[in-house]
């Protein structure tokens, strides 16, 4: 009865020890609006909250508020992560916190997190990148980053903790005072201080697992409050769980490793270790002693790399010195656990290996085979590797094999076109394809997502523009204008002088390509200044796509300022050339079925005169196209532009041309109505319907909608 006694206060002191350090933290760094504000703060510096925090702001901006500017969501995003570096968005975001505060701890409704004077901050910045995206900010920029609703886990927990934070200190003090009375009435205070530090180091220990149990269960509830993922707020919840309670868990832990160090010191005293003469050991080891010379040069060796990490980084000592503890309690724990058992296996106690009448026992006798157990370990990772060699290269031939006629059930999705030519198919398709909001370094982009996301989503025909480009020392990619034959001016003729003087803020006057720099071939929308990306990137990325989809005809037509070999000789780096197509310059198309079962689904159209290889084929020999000027002033147009009457396929330029490219008049003419309204004048003007319809955010619309129809009712 007396131990069960005793086992109660050493268990209800221990649980009023971990509620009342569990309380006092949420009293101290939760429960007052101030140090629960330098908290989130502490989370705004993450990357992963200010990620999320980027891009809300960049929807609400340029989605909600501002369409038309969609296309410089890339430059926003840049804008909006440099003000979150800022002291003056920390004041901002820090007064948004104590309002979340109130909903957290005494909150009675839901509210929505919103950055109301963010504005301020921006728009400096915007300003000093683009002036007519400054003035396009809206004057009531709120953007909502979070939603935090007081039936929430998170605030739930945080309002019960808080309301018996009142009593954190009394709870805290009440269970030291246990614990010194279940200490003081031991009869055994050895035996007892040892039963406590178990206790102590248990409770804390169950402390931090709850801890990390109610993370999991906040961070699975993180959902996205905007365009942003699941993971990625997850990712941010994280972050912000661990600047809020990551010290609680962490104190919950260090009380562990107090009762361990408690329970620890009692063995070792029982052990009864010569403590001083381990020190005198150890001080002979590092200052003297008879030490062979070897030794002794490694010693000195070890002495002074232990200075120069103590000079350059003080932390990493503690690190290094802090593994070395753990690595030594680890192997004398597992001796202390393997020496008792050896000793019951041999009957006698020094387990030396020999047997009780002193000859050498059976397992003395025979080593260790150590070489048959290498070998065999050699041998069983040389088949693993191989096994894992010969299933890549196997799925990898699988993959880019051509499908047999039998296991052709659809073409481009549709098992009605199988049976069709290539000019009785109507491809979905993306003007300047590369130029995507969502990849880094594109300012004024055309479509909202990369190539990859865009022919999962269903375009099949990319326009994608070839460009020579040199890295600069800052990283940006500029165009060779010379090594293209072109000038400054002929640019601003092309683009006008809008593109021209957003490039040149951005990245200095062009035609200043850097000297002794590697050329390299970029897509680029004429200037790279603007955006750019790697064309071997792009190639791979449709050979990768094609790969895994076995089933799929796509067009890639290149406006090129590149010399046609070496546009061939990335094709080849690629390794595409086994699925680009050549076209007959005569005759009826492929039908669809054939390019499918042939592995050659990929057309390569040029712009210009095409290259040696066949399969580099002049675009508008096989295409005729549409104007886009003409367009631009009337959506209801179908005017030719280059190529004849005579190319078997048309493809219509659906598109406004003007820079930056705007997406709120892009959503309007790729809704169904203006796109049939567009197909029934390309019929009447041309005699026929377009073979591919290529659009700037093509996300915005009734695009493949309207090209379903075409391919259901015939071309």
């Amino acid at each position: 009865m007396r131990r069960l006694r005793r086992g109660t206060l050493l268990a209800l002191a221990v649980a009023l020890v971990i509620a009342g350090v569990t309380a006092v933290y949420v009293r101290v760094e939760l429960a007052e609006p101030e140090a629960f504000a330098d908290r989130a703060v502490g989370a705004l510096r993450s990357d992963a909250v200010q990620s999320v925090i980027a891009e809300e702001v960049a929807v609400d901006l340029l989605e909600r508020r501002s369409p038309d500017l969609v296309s410089a969501r890339p430059l926003v995003l840049t804008a909006v992560e440099a003000v979150l570096q800022t002291a003056q968005f920390e004041r901002v975001f820090r007064r948004a916190a104590v309002t979340a505060h109130g909903v957290l701890l005494r909150g009675d409704t839901d509210v929505a997190v919103e950055l109301s004077e963010l504005r301020g901050a921006l728009l400096p910045a915007l300003r000093t990148a683009s002036p007519e995206l400054a003035r396009g900010l809206p004057e009531d920029l709120r953007p909502q980053i979070a939603t935090i609703r007081r039936s929430d886990v998170a605030s739930s927990t945080t309002r019960a903790a808080d309301r018996v934070s009142g009593v954190a200190w009394p709870v805290l003090g009440l269970g030291l005072l246990a614990l010194v009375a279940f200490l003081a009435t031991a009869v055994d205070r050895r035996r007892a201080l040892f039963g406590a530090g178990v206790a102590v180091a248990a409770g804390g220990l169950l402390g931090a697992l709850a801890t990390t149990a109610l993370e999991a269960e906040v961070v699975s509830h993180a959902g996205a409050v905007g365009v942003v993922d699941d993971d990625e707020v997850r990712a941010a919840a994280r972050a912000t769980w661990d600047a809020l309670a990551g010290d609680l868990q962490r104190i919950l832990l260090a009380v562990a490793a107090l009762g361990t160090v408690a329970a620890g010191s009692v063995v070792l005293v029982a052990s009864r270790v010569d403590r001083e003469a381990v020190l005198r050991r150890g001080a002979a080891a590092l200052a003297g002693g008879a030490l062979p010379v070897p030794a002794r040069v490694l010693r000195g060796l070890a002495l002074a790399v232990l200075g120069v990490v103590v000079l350059l980084d003080l932390g990493l000592l503690a690190r290094v010195v802090v593994a070395a503890v753990g690595l030594v309690l680890l192997v004398a724990g597992l001796a202390e656990v393997v020496t008792p058992l050896r000793t019951a296996r041999d009957g006698r106690p020094d387990g030396d290996g020999g047997s009780a009448d002193g000859r050498p026992s059976a397992a003395g006798r025979r080593p260790p085979r150590r070489r048959a157990l290498v070998a065999a370990a050699l041998a069983a990772l040389v088949l693993v590797l191989v096994g894992v060699g010969t299933a890549l290269v196997v799925s990898r031939d699988r993959g880019s094999d051509p499908l047999e006629p039998r296991e052709v059930a659809t073409c481009n999705g549709s098992a009605a076109i199988c049976g069709r030519r290539l000019d009785q198919v109507v491809f979905p398709g993306t003007h300047n394809s590369m130029s995507a909001a969502d990849r880094p370094g594109w300012l004024f982009a055309n479509q909202r997502r990369p190539i990859p996301r865009q022919l999962d989503d269903g375009i099949r025909l990319l326009m994608v523009d070839p460009h020579y480009g040199v890295v600069n020392r800052d990283g940006r990619v500029r165009t060779d204008l010379q090594a293209e034959g072109t000038t400054r001016n002929r640019v601003a003729a092309q683009l006008g002088s809008d593109a021209i003087g957003a490039a040149e803020r951005l990245a200095g006057r062009l035609g200043l390509v850097p000297s002794g720099g590697e050329r390299r071939i970029y897509a680029c929308h004429t200037l790279c200044e603007l955006g750019a990306e790697g064309f071997g990137s792009v190639l791979r990325d449709v050979r990768g796509w094609m790969e895994r989809n076995r089933s799929e005809v796509v067009v890639l037509m290149l406006e090129s300022s590149v010399a046609p070999d070496e546009i061939e000789g990335a094709f080849r780096d690629a390794d595409l050339e086994d699925s680009v197509v050549t076209l007959p310059r005569r005759g009826p198309m492929p039908r669809m079925r054939d390019l499918v079962t042939s592995g050659r689904r990929l057309i390569v159209l040029d712009e210009g005169d095409g290259g040696d290889a066949s399969w580099l084929q002049p675009a508008f020999l096989f295409a005729q196209n549409t104007s886009i000027d003409g367009f631009t002033e009337d959506p209801g147009s179908c005017d030719p532009s280059r190529g004849t009457a005579d190319s078997p396929l048309l493809i219509a330029n659906h598109w406004v041309d003007r820079f930056p490219p705007p997406a709120g008049r892009a959503a309007r003419v790729n809704t169904a109505e203006v796109l049939r309204r567009r197909v029934r004048a390309c019929r009447a003007r041309l005699g026929r319907t377009p073979n591919a319809i290529a659009v700037d955010f093509y996300g915005r619309g009734d695009l493949f909608e309207v090209v379903r129809e075409l391919n259901r009712d015939g071309v």
